[in-house]
């Protein structure tokens, strides 16, 4: 019994098991006319605490029946959208109204996604980039005319808000990535913003995920082979654009999902608002002592020409993003902070922060983990698994052994030496390990190609081997995949059924890599140089589970 690798012809949707259950969701009807003129209304004067409630009273009322779910147009759920985020209705405002605003808002979609599919409530449309930017002016162009066209004035989305015009986030951001870019390079270097970047980031995955499993579901119930409603998928238009470029652009799409906060990363993925990250501006100070005394005749006016120096530019320009300035480093709190402080001094991220708190781990994984679903549901609709993984590997083998380590072998999995990574499927850690295991391990390591691995090919081509270098880093990334990959044959029950011999032979292979890697860069403490301990950490702790793992078998 082993663990079988994607090959590079994935199987079709049909024969693809499902990531997870599909929930029971309500059908949906739109707003009754008189109800939506109230609430668009509400949101054109900004009476959000008005607008919120009245949908959400709409949404769930006939919870647990079959009544049908009330909802408003797609430019609506747009607007809910960006108020999430925007700074004016977070981190750039001390007002209370517009903070619970930015919460009822999220909460909202939330519960939105969670009852109905975003097919059907218009979530999937909602939260489209693409030509967002000329629809939304095309639009504005129209209401500002003097006369209005027969279209518009039938059209029951229409709504007269900057929220859904200028300074809609799915008018400022270029797409999808350029807002997932921005969001981790905030995970590292403005963590303020990080804490609303983190909500509409996990909100928007949860559509996406629930997205493409529904449409999966409809794909297998119906026995067809047409990818077509994958192809309508929310997730397959973010990839849209990408599908028939070369591989330098695809890079795109990894360099954000691992966007680190330097200034490369900020440059390439910049801020979506103008002065997003500046904090709340102050309140000004009253002016004490005597008056000035006004005297016209002297030329003297008096306070009427003094002026305040906080006339800065607020309003976001999409076609001029700049580069923002990095923010200063607090640690992260339970809860989303709104109000940074602009005192707080400006440390560079240590080793294990270079990519962000457990909260942005988690969103970079779930991120990965959607691309491998899509690919092995329609290959052809982006990458297939194997030149996915390509991919995969070309980013994940560089980076910083803490990172490397964390993005295959998560906190549940090192605290339970028994569990995978639960962000991949078997089949997909496996192939993915193996191809990261490839470039690194000594060319004494024979050449695998088989399509499942067993525990007899583990012992064979990968348990027993260090490093082709005498690094430290790369030995202890050799550890991790061999570690990983023993996690995996355990978790599918690989090792059942063999008889003696042959657990001694594996237990015989792990126990000579951990020797072999150890020995490759020096074996003793007096060896050791300096910054090179959190290596030998990662070596010396990944042996100590492995050798728990074998003691199990």
């Amino acid at each position: 019994m082993g663990i079988p690798d994607i090959p590079s012809s994935a199987p079709r949707s049909s024969q693809v098991e499902p990531a997870k259950p599909l929930p029971s969701y309500r059908d949906v009807k739109q707003l009754p006319a008189q109800l939506l003129d109230h609430c668009t209304v509400c949101l054109e004067e900004q009476l959000f605490s008005q607008a919120i409630p009245l949908l959400s009273s709409a949404v769930t009322a006939g919870k647990g029946t079959i009544r049908p779910a009330y909802v408003p147009p797609v430019q609506h759920l747009s607007l809910l959208a960006t108020l999430i985020v925007h700074p004016s209705m977070t981190t750039r405002t001390t007002s209370e109204e517009k903070h619970q605003a930015a919460d009822d808002a999220l909460q909202y979609l939330r519960h939105l996604n969670t009852i109905t599919s975003a097919d059907q409530s218009g979530l999937n449309k909602a939260l489209q980039f693409r030509d967002s930017a000329s629809s939304r002016s095309k639009r504005a162009r129209t209401r500002h005319s003097d006369i209005s066209s027969d279209d518009e004035s039938e059209d029951p989305g229409r709504i007269r808000s900057t929220y859904a015009d200028q300074e809609s986030l799915f008018a400022n951001a270029e797409d999808f990535w350029a807002v997932v870019g921005w969001a981790f390079n905030c995970s590292v270097a403005h963590s303020h913003r990080w804490s609303r970047w983190q909500l509409w980031l996990r909100l928007t995955l949860d559509v996406l995920e629930d997205d493409l499993e529904s449409r999966y579901y409809t794909i297998r119930d119906s026995g067809s082979t047409d990818n077509q409603l994958l192809k309508d998928s929310l997730l397959a238009q973010y990839l849209a654009s990408f599908v028939d470029s070369g591989r330098n652009t695809k890079r795109r799409i990894m360099r954000a999902i691992l966007a680190d906060g330097k200034q490369t990363s900020l440059n390439q993925f910049p801020e979506i608002w103008r002065n997003e990250t500046r904090p709340p501006k102050a309140k000004p100070e009253p002016k004490t002592g005597s008056k000035r005394t006004l005297d016209l005749d002297q030329g003297d006016f008096g306070d009427y020409f003094d002026s305040d120096s906080d006339a800065e530019a607020t309003t976001p320009t999409a076609t001029t993003p700049r580069p923002s300035r990095r923010a200063s480093t607090r640690p992260p709190s339970n809860k989303p902070s709104r109000q940074p402080s602009p005192s707080t001094p400006q440390t560079p991220p240590t080793t294990n922060q270079t990519h962000g708190p457990p909260t942005s781990l988690t969103l970079r994984l779930r991120l990965l983990t959607l691309l491998t679903r899509l690919s092995t549901l329609a290959p052809t609709l982006f990458l297939d698994p194997e030149d996915l993984f390509d991919l995969y590997t070309e980013f994940l083998r560089h980076l910083p052994l803490p990172v490397f380590s964390s993005f295959l072998l998560t906190p549940t999995s090192t605290t339970n030496p028994g569990s995978a990574n639960p962000a991949f499927d078997a089949p997909s850690l496996a192939s993915l390990t193996q191809m990261l295991l490839r470039p690194l391990l000594s060319s004494a390591a024979p050449v695998y190609n088989a399509n499942a691995l067993t525990p007899a090919d583990f012992a064979a081509h990968f348990a027993p081997f260090a490093a082709g270098s005498g690094s430290v880093g790369e030995n202890a990334r050799v550890g991790v995949c061999v570690e990983v990959l023993l996690r995996l044959l355990w978790g599918q029950g690989a090792f059942e059924g063999l008889e003696g011999e042959e657990k001694e032979e594996v237990r015989r292979a792990v126990g000579e890599g951990v020797r072999a890697r150890e020995e490759k860069v020096g074996g003793g403490e007096g060896r050791r140089r300096k910054g090179e301990e959190g290596a030998w950490e990662v070596l010396r702790a990944g042996g100590e589970r492995m050798r728990w793992v074998l003691g199990e078998v």
